[in-house]
């Protein structure tokens, strides 16, 4: 039977119904959207996927476009051929190119569906016409599959370290080799007369025949379109001298089945016949493809063990540059009928398999020496996610029974490996198992040291009215002289969002804010330069300036300001030199949290000594008179682990009240302190760590904040910059989470991912107003954003759609922490927002929610 799957809403609405010119319409808009976001390498795991399945569609459709015959009972608009050739052939153009500039190294689940997008394109151009590229693209193609060869250093073979990378390598390596094959099937200048090429086309009119079957407008049961199917079939299962012709036509097959499936998955909750149609026929053509596989396989049984990857693939894009790719090779014929079967399993669920076909994926699994086909036959009988967590405990066991000879050792490996293929597959089909170490899971209820949903149980939240209009207004920064104009990099507000400061490399400046809308200000508090060093990061409190300096030696420096021009004091400096005891300390962040009586100022830093990074955080207490300033011993590295091992702080903030101290590590896990009254850690960190794409942990997680709700209970806000992957890495979504004392799991309605913000691009910084129930967030592109919070039922807290605010701010990379601000003005919340560039926004709430 036919398991149902998810169908994105780019791919919904691709298939949606309406009239011509509305389905039309419609279509351009989504496969405009997609284009542009691998135009601007801004596209995901997700946005690649969508590309895939309109791709496929239009295979299905394309016949209709000639003949006008639709399947009964269905809406012409939906089986309507959109792209032109035109477009297709720019859609083969972007995705060949963002085969080379737009992938990160390890990234291969990436790149596997970025050689599947453009197989289907030009699987499409082929459907459409298409025999010969332009001259210069052709070639182009051709290095830039090279390339990328050239970038996967050759995929590992059995003796490789095994790890999800060598599984989503050989994938890769797979799907760029067989792109390298298909593409030598367009010429240059010259009409292509490769036989494979009219056997594909024939097989899509097959497949378009099954859809009308299927559909209701071919006979009523699909036997004789599937008897129709076999004697097509037949030609195709061909000696292995021909093993290409062979392998496309069965990858043919697969993708208008997967494409057929698609469509009917789009079909729910629009039209149950058409579903169950199309259904029933997947489910049999999908069997029919696998047994024809079966049979192939079981016809060489024995391959696993005499067949084996090249060691490297220099001969095939060598070949390729020169005259071609050399013949595809029996190892991945194999591995490539494999993976039809893992496509095809995709869509049916685990009872579906016929008992031959669980036999001999078992015995492969148990004999093979080739670790590919050991992990590929795993991944077939562990696609069905409904009994994938049964797989994972019974799989090693059922396939020790077909090697009796099998060591404790071997069956260990077996099991390291069924278990890293089971989070392979999970990340695909988005069922996402945080860390153990912060997010509790279901298996998880009875472990000690677990938030209780109970315990946050919120009060009614405060409700807030919020207009999108906000005030503007202006900062004269000094521009220096025409020809050295002052470049400012950061920007902050103090808490009480009276003052602001701006750094550039040499100048620092205080200003009081204007109290007038639209105003220009130019009421200059204090003002700084630094001729031998450059300014990194800065912090206000209400009354305290701390500033990190960078040069030969880090430097900080604490002032002391007032509220009317150069009214301000030098307290302290402490030069961070390298000592006997310690190499030399580079000071990375900075926060600040003035009390009644004192100032404490936090600062994360790391030295490096012999490859290895040493990273702790340091504290510095200021009397509030000025007249004491001293360094306070809080040893936070001492924690039991030590959280700072092979890591380093790269944001830090103070909770409001100064009773918890949050940071942001380097690898992106977010450590939360109980401190004590004398500013020390009472107990170990309270941690939260979740995935994030490898090369994006200079960034990945970017802010995190502190605040409470009416209830008086703990939460974090943290604010990300997603990677291209974060359909795989569950969204990589902001978030607000529960906040535990010490060590502790939170349990998922604890932890609640922003996903409204959808498309939003990198969020830079965030703030909390003061009773929890309206946070802001600072997107990469300016704008603000403003999101409700709203008590869930049963305990925490969950977002409405986000308010876009009327005024922007400048677009940035990176921004600092106190570049948004919740105050209290007039009696009433006041949200304020500033940019390097001087520009303040403004915005009061209609009623005094926070006050």
């Amino acid at each position: 039977m036919v398991r149902s799957q998810k169908v994105s809403s780019s791919f919904a609405l691709w298939t949606s119904a309406g009239n011509d010119a509305a389905v039309a319409t419609t279509r351009k808009a989504v496969v405009a959207d997609l284009q542009l976001a691998i135009q601007d390498h801004q596209f995901d795991s997700e946005t690649l996927e969508d590309v895939i399945l309109i791709l496929q569609h239009e295979c299905l459709c394309w016949k209709y476009k000639n003949d006008g015959k639709l399947p009964a009972g269905h809406d012409a608009g939906a089986f309507r051929q959109t792209l032109e050739t035109s477009r297709t052939n720019q859609l083969v153009v972007q995705l060949s190119d963002c085969l080379v500039r737009a992938i990160s190294p390890s990234s291969h689940y990436e790149r596997e569906l970025q050689s599947k997008a453009l197989l289907s394109a030009l699987a499409l151009l082929h459907a459409q016409g298409v025999r010969a590229l332009q001259a210069t693209f052709h070639d182009d193609l051709r290095v830039r599959i090279a390339d990328r060869f050239k970038d996967l250093q050759g995929v590992p073979g059995q003796k490789a370290v095994f790890s999800a990378e060598t599984v989503r390598k050989i994938q890769s390596g797979y799907y760029l080799c067989l792109a390298a094959e298909y593409g030598k099937h367009f010429h240059k200048a010259e009409p292509i007369v490769v036989s494979v090429v009219s056997s594909v086309v024939s097989l899509l009119i097959v497949g378009a025949s099954i859809t009308s079957a299927a559909m209701g407008s071919g006979p009523p049961n699909v036997k004789s379109t599937l008897q129709s199917l076999e004697s097509a079939f037949k030609p195709f299962w061909i000696p292995q001298n021909e093993l290409f012709k062979a392998l496309s036509t069965i990858q043919e097959l697969t993708r208008i089945t997967l494409a057929l499936h698609a469509y009917g998955e789009a079909m729910v909750g629009v039209n149950k016949v058409a579903y169950e149609q199309v259904h029933q026929c997947c489910d049999k053509l999908a069997a029919m493809i696998i047994d024809k596989i079966l049979s192939i396989l079981n016809s060489h049984q024995g391959f696993q063990n005499d067949i084996g990857p090249k060691s490297v693939y220099l001969d095939y894009f060598v070949a390729f540059l020169n005259r071609g790719p050399n013949d595809l090779g029996r190892y991945f014929y194999q591995y490539g009928l494999l993976d039809c079967v893992s496509q095809l399993s995709g869509i049916l669920n685990a009872k579906s398999l016929s008992a031959d076909l669980v036999a001999t994926l078992l015995k492969i699994i148990a004999t093979s020496q080739e670790a590919s086909y050991r992990w590929k036959c795993t991944e077939i009988l562990m696609r069905d996610s409904n009994t994938r967590g049964t797989q994972l405990g019974k799989l090693p066991d059922a396939v020790a029974r077909y090697n009796p000879a099998m060591t404790a050792q071997t069956k260990s490996k077996l099991r390291e490996e069924v278990k890293v293929i089971y989070e392979l597959l999970n990340e695909e089909d988005g069922i996402f198992l945080t860390p153990a170490s912060s997010i509790a899971g279901p298996q998880d209820a009875a472990a000690e040291g677990k938030l209780s949903p109970s315990g946050w149980v919120e009060s009614a939240q405060p409700t807030t009215t919020i207009k999108a209009h906000a005030q503007k207004s202006a900062i004269l920064l000094p521009q220096g002289p025409v020809f050295a104009r002052i470049k400012y990099h950061k920007a902050g507000l103090s808490p009480d969002g009276l003052y602001a400061y701006f750094t550039s490399a040499k100048d620092l400046y205080v200003y009081r804010l204007p109290s007038s809308t639209g105003a220009r200000c130019n009421d200059i508090v204090l003002h700084l330069d630094t001729p031998k060093s450059e300014y990194r990061e800065a912090v206000l409190s209400n009354s305290f300036l701390a500033v990190l300096h960078e040069g030969r030696t880090d430097l900080l420096e604490v002032y002391r300001y007032g509220s009317h021009a150069q009214t301000y004091s030098l307290i302290a400096t402490e030069t961070f030199e390298a000592t006997s005891r310690e190499p030399r300390w580079r000071a990375d962040c900075i926060a600040i949290h003035e009390a009644r009586d004192r100032v404490w100022i936090a600062i994360g830093g790391r030295s490096s000594q012999s490859q290895t990074i040493s990273s702790t955080i340091r504290i510095y207490r200021v009397d509030i008179d000025g007249q004491n300033f001293a360094k306070h011993d809080a040893y936070f590295h001492r924690s039991r682990p030590n959280p700072f091992t092979s890591d380093y702080v790269k944001s830090i903030a103070f909770a409001p009240d100064g009773r918890r101290l949050v940071c942001v590590t380097n690898n992106n896990r977010i450590l939360v302190w109980l401190l004590s009254n004398n500013a020390r850690p009472i107990q170990p960190p309270f941690q939260i760590a979740k995935k994030y794409m490898p090369e994006m942990n200079a960034r990945g997680a970017t802010s995190a904040m502190l605040f409470q709700t009416v209830a008086a209970n703990p939460y974090v806000l943290c604010t990300t910059s997603p990677s291209r992957e974060r359909s795989k890495n569950n969204g990589e979504w902001s978030f607000v989470s529960a906040v535990g004392a010490g060590p502790a799991l939170v349990p998922p309605q604890l932890d609640h991912h922003l996903w409204r913000l959808r498309k939003a691009k990198a969020i830079l910084a965030g703030a909390a107003s003061p009773d929890g129930s309206v946070i802001a967030l600072l997107e990469e592109s300016g704008n603000v954003l403003l999101m409700p919070l709203v008590a869930q039922d049963g305990g925490g807290l969950a977002s409405l759609d986000p308010i876009t605010l009327d005024s922007k701010l400048k677009s940035q990379k990176s921004a600092s922490p106190t570049a948004l601000r919740f105050c209290i003005r007039e009696r009433r919340l006041c949200l304020l927002a500033v940019d390097p560039d001087g520009t303040v926004i403004k915005l009061l709430f209609q009623d005094a929610a926070g006050g």
